[in-house]
């Protein structure tokens, strides 16, 4: 009988405070769904408060992106720009209208190579995702769209992480790995991930809203707790991608990354389409004051914050695919005229992800590199 009225009182205050977290309009389920190809995805036809860093209401298509509704079909005389990314990329601090990849449509329209053809940019950036994740979506979600160009915007502050199993912190999501000197493609997480289980888990977190608060709080603890092996340049960025890799785990990440970016152009131009590598860049990369940058170098034993660049257009002439850096241009304005591209008014200047004016310039600056590239005038000649 003890045991009975526990198990009641209990199940009676839970109840309460379930119905007073619905009634206070409290929701701390994850916007996020599982996924058999990538780990996980925004849910489909959903709507939330983005608060934590900037400010914005968030809304997902049918298909589950950050993004407006678009047709399967591709309308004719459109141009179609894919876009992969990370939380840069989902954009969720800013109105979806301000978000790079929507100044690129309305800016590379403008392009008069264009010969009046139409643009349309798809946004396929999801949170956390690595080039792996990336190259699985691009698979499974984004080849029915039928695009022209596949743009992949890279972020050195974590993709080379992402992609290692032995330096990322989220491990349920696929990951390559080289056997025998080949990338070998590890989707063990599935067992664990879409185990009936871990589903009926994932549901009650997701629809309990004070399941959903119990699990938020576990996954703050968590983040909090995780340590790094030097001082971190900004929180959740590693300060070993900045710098020439030191030891063997940072090489096989590079090795990784540079490797599955090599698979991907691979398969863009395998269905015919055309790809375009774009490095972001994090706030250290781009501040307006050059001391702080020099001295964030200096701490890592490099003479600049600038080896992602580096790397990437090496890879980029190695393999043959266009590939431009948002880095210099965006530093120089920086720079020039003392502002930031990072930060918020309820976080701090030169941190986190890009603000609007970040998107704004950046959005252009692609627009602008992508029109004066030999991609528009060789899809003209072959479309």
């Amino acid at each position: 009988m003890r045991w009975l009225v526990v198990i009641l009182s209990v199940g009676l205050g839970l109840f309460g405070a379930e119905v007073a977290m619905r009634v206070a309009g409290l929701d701390f389920a994850s916007p996020y769904q599982p996924d058999p190809c990538c780990g996980s995805r925004l849910n489909a036809n959903a709507g939330f408060w983005h608060l934590s860093e900037g400010r914005a209401y968030i809304t997902t298509n049918s298909a589950g992106f950050r993004d407006r509704e678009h047709a399967v079909q591709k309308p004719p005389g459109t141009l179609r720009i894919a876009v992969l990314g990370d939380s840069f990329a989902e954009a969720l601090q800013i109105e979806a209208r301000d978000a790079f990849w929507a100044v690129l449509e309305r800016e590379l329209s403008k392009c008069d190579k264009l010969d009046g053809r139409a643009v349309e940019v798809l946004n396929f950036g999801v949170s956390g995702f690595g080039t792996t994740q990336e190259l699985q979506l691009l698979r499974h979600h984004v080849w029915r769209y039928d695009p022209d160009i596949v743009l992949l915007a890279f972020l050195p502050g974590n993709d080379v992480r992402n992609n290692s199993r032995e330096l990322e912190w989220e491990q349920q999501k696929p990951f390559y790995n080289f056997v025998d000197g080949q990338l070998v493609l590890d989707e063990s997480f599935r067992d664990q991930r879409m185990s009936p289980t871990v589903r009926v888990k994932d549901w009650l977190v997701r629809h309990v809203r004070v399941l959903s608060a119990i699990y938020r709080a576990k996954e703050n603890l968590k983040t909090a707790g995780r340590q790094t092996t030097i001082p971190q340049v900004e929180a959740g960025l590693d300060d070993h991608a900045f710098a020439p890799p030191q030891d063997e785990k940072w090489q096989r990440a590079w090795a990784i990354t540079e490797g599955v970016i090599g698979l991907m152009h691979d398969e863009v131009r395998a269905h015919g389409a055309e790809f375009f590598v774009v490095g972001l860049n994090n706030a250290i990369q781009v501040h307006p004051d050059p001391d702080v940058m020099q001295a964030a170098a200096q701490r890592l034993g490099t003479d600049d914050v600038d080896e992602p660049d580096r790397r990437l257009a090496r890879v980029a002439a190695q393999r043959g695919f266009d590939y431009f850096s948002l880095t210099p241009p965006m530093r120089t304005i920086a720079q020039r005229d003392k502002i930031f591209f990072h930060g918020f008014r309820n976080t701090s200047p030169g941190s986190g992800h890009w603000n609007e004016q970040g998107h704004k310039t950046a959005g252009e600056l692609i627009a602008t590199a992508l029109c004066e590239s030999k991609l528009l005038g060789h899809l003209q000649s072959t479309k």
